[in-house]
């Protein structure tokens, strides 16, 4: 780890002109010694959509369809009728938000948010 002179900042490897540098981000620079260019690894951050998080719905059937065990008292889904359900907590906000609460028809998986 390489602190920046300027602003005492964590210095990011990076490369300027082919060569290894530490920037900082007040926009200072140190080069490599040569016994840490070795020592540090430039990597890319990969990014990825919201979309390859949420689990296939398909998925999601197939797996309670075997596992067919409600956990709603007193349930009627409004689309297809079944009376089973299950209860399921996600995080759809920040962390610093509580989690969100779906009953979920074991049927037709069709998702009822529990609250506000």
């Amino acid at each position: 780890m390489e602190f920046c002179d300027e602003c005492g900042g964590l210095m990011i490897p990076s490369k300027q002109d082919g060569t290894k540098v530490f920037k900082c981000k007040c926009g200072a620079m140190k080069s490599f010694s040569q016994e840490k260019s070795e020592a540090y690894r430039l990597s890319t951050k990969i990014e990825r959509s919201y979309k390859d998080e949420i689990i296939n719905s398909k998925e999601i059937m197939d797996w309670k369809e075997k596992n067919l065990k409600s956990t709603i008292k007193n349930f009627r889904c409004p689309s297809c009728g079944y009376n089973k359900a299950s209860l399921e907590t996600r995080q759809t906000r920040s962390a610093d938000e509580g989690m969100t609460h779906f009953i979920v028809c074991l049927r037709c998986s069709r998702m009822i948010k529990i609250g506000s």
